[in-house]
């Protein structure tokens, strides 16, 4: 058999077609995930009630009243990296991810450079949901009565870890709609709560505070950027459904751009609101300001269903990341770039074993470490931080090989073009502003980190470059494979 450029066989599609599945063949099934499931793994991967219940307060703390600023500003940013990588996505499938819209955009340097950094993010990312959910889950529990104590954590933490590994083992249909169900219930009770905030509000639903730009400051607005990026960051991973979705030129371009969309303008108007609720209420009362305001407007009880409500919001993208993340380990393991194991698919179940089982692994030992070492909040918030950094980068880095793309094949357009501009001022503008002045303390330690690892990138880069040149040679190259049979199936399918 004809050796092809991905190290695959040209048998393998006769051997698909002669009765032996995709799974049995080493690969994820095709068109299985309707339009609708691709868009609520986007959605749950957000996560917006988890946002909504925690990040914004960290936002908050830092910004202040003109805190929906940032929230604006963050938007607009990630709608362009968004509107790049739904550029790409109607053009290429893949199953990496942005790691392989990049490298058939603008070649190999940009799928390695997008592979590295949103890898790095992603490792990250997976273990600060984790300790998200144990944060809110062990608040349910002292709620019912049950002590606070740093073993319930690390039980939750545990707990989360092993139960989103197990699903992740099963069909990924069953995940999609889990996401749906858990985050339009959750968003669903803090609607309420909100609404009950405006109405209770003795100024009424104008906050003059929150339109006071006197000594404005871009430096404060955006000092949260990176972090407040990670909080609405995790749409890219529908990309990696590719394989299997139908129709997954139209489903996920629709899927990134959407979902970003609607938790931007919910975050902008929550932030608002949860601002104009704290009037006269101490700031410190940010690690759970959901709870605070319910209890303030005297539904109290709204905090059971809104603690146990965000916990299961928090477990939802925890089971997105892990979803997406383990589709990019697959492709850079029948890439050659990763051990052949984490390429495994299971027979039953048509997902990759071999990434999810080594992501739990993970996901468990980092998640007990963040509330064992220090304060689950600090370590969500630090993780979250790091995560934001690197996603800057590989979602700018993806725009901006749209962008090129778009030029090179001359199909650049107003909506590219703008989402090009928008992505690249952007990142410069956030990490200036996240790093100038320099963070100090913990955060500091953290953006030390993230240039120890950039710079150890770039030795790898050339490392591979120069020495591994055959390793370097297979970057991006599965995907081929995998727009070729998608593009077939859909031809097929228009015929009849």
């Amino acid at each position: 058999m004809k050796t092809v450029h991905d190290g695959s066989t040209t048998g393998d599609t006769m051997m698909s077609s002669a009765g032996i599945t995709d799974a049995e063949d080493g690969q994820l099934p095709r068109g299985i995930l309707p339009t609708w499931a691709v868009f609520g793994v986007s959605l749950g991967i957000l996560a917006p009630a988890s946002t909504l219940a925690l990040a914004i307060g960290v936002v908050v703390t830092i910004a202040g009243n003109l805190s929906w600023i940032t929230w604006a500003v963050t938007s607009v940013l990630v709608l362009g990296f968004a509107g790049g990588i739904g550029w790409l996505a109607k053009r290429f499938t893949t199953t990496g991810g942005t790691y392989g819209l990049a490298a058939r955009a603008a070649g190999k340097p940009a799928g390695f450079f997008v592979m590295v950094t949103h890898l790095a993010s992603s490792l990250v990312a997976g273990p600060a949901c984790v300790i998200g959910s144990a944060i809110y889950l062990d608040a349910f529990l002292q709620k019912v009565g049950l002590p606070a104590s740093t073993w319930t954590l690390g039980i939750c933490a545990g707990a989360v870890a092993v139960a989103v590994t197990a699903l992740n083992l099963r069909e990924v249909k069953l995940s999609a709609k889990l996401l749906l169900v858990i985050e339009f219930f959750t968003v669903a009770v803090i609607v309420v709560l909100l609404i009950v905030v405006l109405a209770n509000s003795d100024t009424g639903p104008i906050d003059s505070r929150q339109f006071d730009f006197h000594g404005f400051s871009a430096t404060a607005i955006l000092a949260t950027a990176g972090f407040s990026v990670f909080s609405l960051a995790g749409f890219d991973h529908a990309a990696t459904l590719g394989r299997e979705a139908r129709h997954p030129k139209r489903a996920i371009s629709f899927a990134v751009v959407g979902s970003v969309l609607a938790c931007g303008v919910l975050y902008i108007v929550a932030t608002y609101i949860i601002v104009l609720g704290f009037r006269g209420l101490p700031i410190e009362n940010m690690n759970a300001p959901l709870d605070t305001l319910a209890e303030h407007n005297g539904v109290g009880w709204l905090g059971y269903l809104i603690d146990i409500g965000v916990a299961i919001s928090f477990f939802g993208s925890t089971l997105g990341v892990m979803a997406g993340t383990s589709r990019t380990v697959y492709t850079l393991a029948r890439d050659g770039l990763l051990p052949a194991r984490l390429g495994k698919v299971s027979a039953r179940h048509g997902t990759p074993a071999g990434a999810v089982t080594t992501l739990g692994a993970i996901y468990l030992v980092a998640g007990l470490l963040g509330v064992v070492v220090t304060a689950a909040e600090t370590s969500y918030g630090l993780l979250g931080t790091y995560a934001g950094y690197m996603l800057i980068a590989a979602y700018g880095l993806t725009a901006l090989a749209a962008g090129y793309c778009a030029v090179r094949s001359r199909s650049l357009r107003l909506g590219i073009g703008l989402a090009t501009v928008l992505a690249a001022i952007g990142s410069v503008l956030v990490y200036w502003y996240s790093f100038n002045p320099f963070p100090s303390g913990a955060r500091g330690v953290v953006a030390w980190i993230f240039f120890a690892t950039v710079l150890g990138y770039i030795a790898l880069y050339c490392y591979l470059r120069l020495r591994k040149q055959l390793v370097f040679a297979r970057i991006g190259e599965s995907d081929r494979r995998t727009t070729l049979e998608v593009d077939a199936d859909e031809q097929a399918g228009a015929v009849r």
